[in-house]
């Protein structure tokens, strides 16, 4: 198979920011810890943040100029 493309740092940030932000709030749940509130905004922050950015970086043009099947 065909290496997989490496992502630039600011697209990698906000993947871990996407993922790291909820399973941070799911492990403090799991194991009862006490979250300050800080720490559970920042973990919301990080979460919306990299959405944001993520669909921001998307872009409107089609991956693929083939507008359909040639039969």
């Amino acid at each position: 198979p065909p290496p997989l493309p490496s992502a630039d740092p600011l697209t990698k940030g906000a993947w871990i920011a996407l993922i790291g932000g909820p399973l941070y709030l799911l492990v403090t749940v799991v194991l009862d810890w006490d979250v300050p509130g800080w720490a559970a905004f920042l973990a919301v922050a990080a979460f919306i943040g990299g959405f944001v950015t993520l669909v921001l970086r998307m872009g409107d043009e089609p991956r693929d100029p083939d507008d359909g099947a040639v039969v």
